[in-house]
């Protein structure tokens, strides 16, 4: 089983919190669910039985589920999320199930205009979106390390910060290791800035935690940009 995504946008007063994880190889499936104040939002689920029997490795199972993760982000960072609570036009191979909940119909911004159904897949709005954006470059980052961390161990990230499109390394960028939790105030862990190939390692000790739960929050900021990456904490 792969590692998953969670990442918390705050979007017109809005906190949505989207987790994507994959179900295992005994359900080969991929699953994004959005929460708003702890109710689900929407659902999309992507099938990749089909990949293995073609003989791919999970590296490329890792990178649909990234891509399907980041679309779903994009998408509400763009002020989309109507795209994700709306009726689908399914294809065949339309992967994405949506539930309309009365906090869905709310954020959809109501009348007849949310009812519509979209004209394009979520992954097709989310593309045009981008290429609207390639006069202004973004910045994106990946973290390799996050995926065991535990309460009261240190931890050593490996961050690079690359350019979208084009995933060109980013030198100068700041990044910062913080940790959130629902008992204790948050604390900065570590902090770095990226050399001529785009990476930085962040090392530091997770504090221990006897209650609650724990995040570590992992972002960047560059005069082209600012993202950043959320792990949960285990015990």
């Amino acid at each position: 089983m792969l590692t998953g995504f969670n990442t918390e946008i705050d979007c017109e007063g809005v906190t949505y919190h989207v987790q994507t994880e994959d179900r295992g190889a005994s359900k080969p499936l991929i699953e994004s669910l959005v929460y708003v104040r702890g109710e689900i939002l929407a659902t999309r689920r992507t099938p990749y039985g089909d990949l293995l029997q073609a003989g791919a490795e999970m590296a490329a199972v890792q990178t649909l589920m990234e891509r399907q993760h980041r679309t779903i982000v994009d998408a509400i960072r763009a002020g989309r999320i109507n795209l994700l609570t709306e009726p689908p036009v399914a294809g065949a191979s339309d992967t994405t199930v949506s539930r309309r909940s009365p906090v869905a119909g709310k954020l959809a911004g109501g009348g007849s205009d949310a009812a519509k159904p979209a004209q394009k897949t979520l992954d097709e709005v989310i593309a045009d979106w981008l290429a609207e954006q390639q006069h202004g470059e973004r910045i994106r980052l990946r973290v390799l390390g996050g995926e065991d961390l535990t309460f009261g161990a240190p931890f050593a990230l490996e961050v690079t910060i690359q350019t979208t499109p084009g995933e060109a390394p980013v030198a100068g960028a700041h990044a910062t290791a913080r940790f959130l939790s629902t008992t204790m105030k948050p604390a900065g862990l570590a902090e770095g800035t990226s050399d001529d190939t785009g990476t930085v390692l962040l090392k530091g000790t997770i504090p221990g935690l006897d209650q609650g739960q724990g995040l570590l929050v992992v972002a960047v900021s560059h005069p082209r940009g600012n993202d950043e990456v959320k792990f949960l904490i285990r015990r």
